[in-house]
């Protein structure tokens, strides 16, 4: 079997295993730099391998939580430095990890090219063979026209303060046209972790939705904005969202109007659609963190229970990973899957226009 196999790995352990222990390092050395992959995946295994001379190595990441006292052991082979952990996974997961070294820090697996940003830094990453890259993260082949961001401010009444945000406006010069609009929690992240404007340039050029504006909308306190509050979700609304109208004729129409967010800024975005439907018509949560307000906005959505035509409540796509069964905040940890589920039903039996997407991530 090829090296970069798990056959062919299972064939280098059997090898180094039954060699003389002065041969096992150069048998290691030897078998490393045949491969041209870390982690050596195949069906629904991984393999992660480390090299260095060390107490204890453990791979710590999305397969378990990020909990340190959880982080996966890695096996050493007797008489060399390297280390392995052998896994299996969904045939189409993907995974963020790192690796720690004698129970010291998190650093990049020096093993894996591979990294995608991350909160904290850059990750290293595992994809399993049926693992597709989402189409809109494909860069294009070709040069396509980019939108154009700008900052602003606001100041709120409801809240206090002066608030920043950018606005994405698409490319190329549209008159007369009431442009949709979608406004993101935790603005920043969308724009430093992930090149949501390269995103919409993308899908807008392949006529995949139709030119909008993004309002990234920078939070102050997150977890204070985000939590069920209802000045924010009144600065939204009643702030935000008619500034924008006016001053870029944004569509007032809630069905052409959307909200997004990620963790808390996704439980905001769900609290701000329940609240205000006749603003924000669509909804969109990246792993929301429901569980902590779970009861309380359950409530409050069935409430809008939509009537038999359902053209007055909001749409709404969740997506959570099903390795989110533990992730740690502000309150401690929480089961995001779980929640997300629970959140999923309640829509359900509300009768809401509702889809949610688990994944293996």
């Amino acid at each position: 079997p090829m090296a970069g196999t798990i056959a062919g790995f299972d064939d280098f352990l059997i090898q180094a295993e039954t060699s003389k222990p002065d041969q096992r390092q150069e048998l290691a050395n030897r078998y490393l730099g045949s491969l041209a992959q870390v982690p050596i995946v195949g069906g629904q295994e991984a393999v992660f391998l480390y090299r260095g001379a060390a107490q204890s190595v453990q791979i710590l990441g999305d397969m378990n939580n990020w909990d340190i006292d959880l982080a996966e052991p890695m096996v050493r082979l007797e008489s060399s430095d390297l280390w392995y952990w052998r896994s299996n996974f969904e045939e189409d997961a993907r995974l963020d990890y790192r690796i720690v070294v004698n129970g010291q820090g998190a650093a990049l697996d020096p093993l894996n090219r591979a990294t995608v940003p991350g909160a904290q830094g850059p990750n290293s990453e595992l994809r399993m063979p049926a693992y597709q890259t989402p189409p809109e993260l494909v860069p294009a082949n070709q040069q396509i026209p980019s939108g154009n961001i700008t900052s602003h401010t606001l100041d709120s009444q409801h809240l206090g303060q002066t608030r920043t945000f950018q606005i994405y406006e698409p490319p190329g010069q549209i008159i007369g046209q009431q442009l949709p609009s979608l406004y993101i929690n935790a603005g920043s992240d969308y724009l430093n972790l992930i090149d949501t404007p390269a995103i919409l340039d993308r899908l807008i050029a392949q006529r995949q939705i139709p030119p909008l504006l993004a309002i990234f909308i920078t939070p102050i306190n997150a977890s204070q904005d985000y939590s069920l509050n209802e000045a924010y979700a009144a600065f939204l609304a009643e702030e935000l969202a008619p500034a924008v109208q006016e001053m870029f004729g944004a569509s007032q129409d809630p069905a052409a109007t959307g909200i997004l967010g990620n963790s808390l800024g996704g439980l905001a975005a769900l609290h701000a659609a329940a609240t205000y439907p006749d603003v924000f018509g669509l909804v969109a949560t990246q792993s929301g963190r429901f569980g902590q307000d779970n009861v309380a906005l359950i409530e409050r959505i069935l409430r809008l229970r939509p009537s038999p035509a359902g053209a007055d409540a909001p749409r709404v796509h969740l997506v959570a990973g099903s390795y989110e069964t533990a992730v740690k905040g502000d309150s401690g940890r929480e089961n995001i899957l779980e929640s997300n589920r629970e959140m999923a039903g309640a829509l359900e039996l509300g009768g809401f226009d509702a889809v949610f997407d688990e994944r293996p991530e």
